[in-house]
């Protein structure tokens, strides 16, 4: 019988799910490909926690900045955590500045697919990342424009950033791009 800690992480974490689980993490940020690469850095080195504040899910244990707002979270994602807090007895309240966060004690926490990161990096790429600009009066985040050399190139070269900040298990790549392959991004 499947457990419920893997039935919460299969509504945020598996192929259907991780694209929109990424952009939405990145919704409280500037979503340039700084912070996604800070993202993938970050699921690659944390383990996925059930830990919760008053807007969301925080996955990442030592990244509390990424936050999958309750309000952007489908039927079926809310009621797989529902699920799972009833399931868990034993939580853990923190605070934090103002903030206040509540963690569900399990013996095993998940690490996510590295095919799947890098395939649900690529696509938000490919999907319409920004780039940082500082500017003298400021910073903006324009958009790469689609199916351009340039979205191209720099997709490719943050790619190989994530791909060498992240310690990727191996077959990784080949996997994540077969997904690519299959869902027609990036061709």
């Amino acid at each position: 019988m499947e457990s419920y800690a893997e039935k919460w992480t299969e509504v945020f974490f598996d192929e259907e799910h991780i694209v929109n689980t990424f952009q939405n993490l990145l919704h409280d940020t500037s979503q340039s490909v700084d912070d996604l690469c800070r993202l993938c850095l970050a699921a690659c080195e944390d383990k996925i926690v059930l830990a919760m504040n008053v807007t969301g899910l925080m996955p990442f244990a030592n990244n509390p900045e990424f936050v999958f707002p309750f309000a952007a979270m489908s039927h079926k994602q809310l009621e797989a955590l529902r699920t799972d807090c009833k399931m868990l007895p034993d939580a853990m309240a923190c605070e934090y500045d103002v903030d206040l966060y509540v963690l569900k004690i399990r013996q095993n926490n998940f690490e996510i697919d590295h095919s799947l990161l890098i395939f649900a990096a690529a696509v938000i790429l490919y999907k319409g990342m920004s780039e940082t600009k500082v500017l003298a009066r400021g910073t903006c985040f324009p958009k790469f424009e689609s199916n351009s050399d340039l979205l191209a190139h720099h997709a490719n070269a943050i790619l190989f950033q994530i791909v060498n900040s992240c310690n990727l298990k191996n077959g990784a790549l080949r996997t994540s791009a077969q997904l690519l392959l299959k869902y027609g991004v990036g061709t």
